[in-house]
């Protein structure tokens, strides 16, 4: 039925609700999961000069902030039951809903597994939740679990 399912996370609480259900779904279809970690870009390397941040700091710092997103994310596959599933650890920086859709595309997946939160700040009512907004543009089956 599935054979590659992407379970993208900010590793919010509500977020990594969605590795133990992409656990789940990758047992029954024994299927490969892959959990993907999204953050936008912190600094852009114009913006570093003019401001005078060591690039060697920045890179020290984003470092660190890598692996513990793998941490984190390593745990909940653990907590959830998946260590023995085959998976991978992605991390991407960018603009969520596009890095999320590009990686599903990229690597094939036929399945994105996410939770949402619904619509919690104003430019959600406008814009939409991110989970409606790629639910538009994504060419790839989306399961879409509410939390909260």
């Amino acid at each position: 039925m599935f054979t590659k399912i992407l379970c993208p996370t900010d590793l919010s609480e509500a977020s990594l609700l969605s590795i133990a259900k992409g656990v789940e779904l990758a047992q029954l279809c024994k299927a490969e999961l892959i959990l993907l970690n999204v953050r936008p870009e912190f600094m852009s390397k114009e913006a570093m000069i003019m401001s005078r941040v060591s690039a060697y700091d920045i890179h020290e710092h984003e470092r660190d902030i890598a692996l513990a997103a793998k941490a984190i994310m390593a745990e909940e596959l653990r907590r959830a039951g998946g260590v023995g599933l085959p998976h991978q650890m992605i991390l991407r920086e960018g603009e969520p809903h596009d890095e999320i859709l590009e990686t599903a595309e990229r690597l094939g997946c036929d399945l994105i597994v996410l939770t949402t939160t619904g619509r919690n700040h104003l430019i959600e009512y406008i814009k939409g939740s991110d989970a409606e907004q790629m639910l538009s543009k994504s060419h790839v089956p989306m399961l879409i679990f509410p939390v909260g």
